[in-house]
């Protein structure tokens, strides 16, 4: 998530947060998390999935269909969160992390602030970090344009941002950057690149493709979050991508750790090299001493210290040996940094490709129910637009197309008056448009498979699958509706079931 708009969206959710209660939280897949927020307008869920550049956080009135069981860090986060409400907003928005304090929670002074970091995930904190909320020190429009790596020293000047700068007038340019100093964006933008595929909302036009304007960050979250997000969730229905996402973040765990492991090698190697220079400074009184495994000496900037040395060597050979390693230090970081960001672009294409839906077209070529749903007596159909619909053969599955197939988000259709299957056309997203001629198509399938079969004309009702209830003591297939969406009248076109039949 670009840093900017992550800067306006928690600006946002800041006061749409305020003196509201975490009721629950959930994790319905692996690294991502649900938190049911009190509202007055029915359930509001705050959706949360760290990943540097795929990640996500925004509002939704639906919630994602969670496991039977909850992992133990889901537990241990409900006793400690659940039933507290959410304050005042800290900010670390350049390092895409923020921090809300807490109402008080039944372990006085513990854990006043949950924290969350598009890096790392979530957290509860006792206090904040020491380097949370510092002044974000801002570039010249000059340097931004001379620098081509000026991002190094300035992370929020980042080369997707150079680009659109450079598309601008260096009018239109500086009241760009300066609007983002201010942290005053009037205008958020979705654009679907060259595949079709949706790319991360951004505080700036990148004048490619089809785009989509907002004026409201959280509007633009919400609707880029849950059409990434569910179809994501679909997919991971299947196993295997949900074994191949969890090894490979434990092998990206693992590295990183090294990489950090090493890192803190070199710099206390390169720590040393204050004790070198202290050593320096004063060898006029060391240089003839031996057998030495400790000496103090005081550095001209630094005053006093104690030096641990090698007994076996000269004063004067220990200091050459520090200053050796020191430098090798040095050169060592360099080889980290340039190590460090290779497994980062390694590990945000891994992320890319295993937490983005695929493209339109690759889901139209692949679409299928998760293989544990198998065993389910079903029937499968795909839309003359492309869309999944099934049918169930009997009233289990009728039964368990609805309960283990659908999504809150998806259509489901029966024919009106009379014992029929249950139709369920399956959506990729809440806010996914479908064309009326699947609706059509659709209903259709649901009168071939009733009591209306053999009628030129049938009348069948669509409802969304939220709003279908199956209900204790009802026969397997038997449901209560709670809001019928629309009535359909249809022709019973006989040869439909064959033309749409996946094959």
């Amino acid at each position: 998530m670009d840093a900017h708009f992550f800067h306006a969206l928690t600006l946002e959710l800041e006061d749409n947060l305020k003196g509201r209660r975490v009721e629950k939280i959930f994790a319905p897949a692996d690294g991502v998390w649900t938190f049911a927020l009190q509202s007055k307008g029915g359930k509001e869920y705050l959706l949360f999935r760290p990943a540097k550049s795929v990640g996500l956080l925004f509002l939704s009135r639906v919630k994602p269909v969670n496991p039977p069981s909850p992992p133990a860090q889901v537990m241990w986060l409900r006793k400690r969160l659940a039933g507290r409400r959410i304050f005042e907003s800290h900010y670390d928005w350049i390092n895409l992390r923020i921090a809300y304090t807490l109402s008080p929670g039944k372990e006085p002074g513990k854990y006043r602030y949950l924290l969350l970091d598009m890096k790392k995930g979530v957290s509860l904190l006792h206090d904040l970090p020491a380097d949370f909320s510092l002044p974000v020190a801002w570039p010249s429009y000059a340097d931004i344009e001379a620098d081509p790596e000026i991002w190094k020293n300035y992370p929020q000047i980042s080369p997707p941002l150079r680009k659109a700068l450079s598309r601008l007038s260096e009018t239109d340019g500086q009241k760009l950057l300066s609007n983002l100093e201010k942290a005053e964006n009037q205008s958020f933008y979705l654009a679907e690149n060259s595949k079709g595929e949706l790319t991360p909302p951004r505080v700036w036009d990148d004048g490619k493709g089809e785009t989509q304007r907002f004026d409201s960050a959280i509007e633009a979250s919400s609707i880029y979050g849950e059409k990434v997000l569910f179809p994501v969730m679909e997919q991971m229905e299947h196993s295997e991508q949900r074994s191949t996402l969890k090894s490979g973040r434990k092998k990206f765990k693992k590295i990183f750790k090294r990489i950090e492991q090493e890192e803190e090698r070199l710099q206390a190697l390169l720590d040393r090299k204050i004790e070198a220079e202290a050593l320096q400074a004063e060898m006029y009184r060391l240089k003839d001493l031996r057998e030495l495994d400790k000496v103090t000496v005081t550095h001209p900037e630094h005053g006093e210290m104690k030096v641990l040395l090698d007994p076996a060597l000269t004063p004067t050979e220990n200091m050459q040996r520090i200053f050796r390693f020191a430098a090798k230090a040095q050169r060592g970081f360099k080889h980290m940094e340039r190590r460090k960001r290779e497994v980062e672009a390694e590990h945000e294409t891994f992320l890319q490709s295993n937490l983005m839906p695929a493209s339109s077209a690759d889901q139209k070529k692949k679409i299928e129910i998760p293989k544990k749903y198998k065993n389910i007596a079903a029937a499968l159909f795909v839309s003359s637009d492309g869309f999944l619909m099934i049918r169930g053969k009997n009233s289990k599955a009728n039964h368990e197309i609805l309960s283990k197939v659908s999504s809150v988000f998806d259509y489901w259709f029966h024919v009106q008056g009379g014992p029929g299957s249950h139709v369920i056309l399956k959506r990729d997203h809440p806010g996914q448009e479908v064309p009326e001629r699947t609706f059509e198509e659709a209903a259709t399938l649901a009168a071939l498979k009733s009591y209306r079969c053999n009628d030129s004309k049938a009348d069948v009702m669509c409802a969304l699958v939220k709003d279908v209830r199956k209900v204790k003591g009802y026969a397997h297939g038997q449901v209560a509706v709670d809001n019928v969406l629309r009535n359909l009248h249809v022709n019973v076109d006989q040869t439909l079931e064959k033309s749409l039949a996946k094959k």
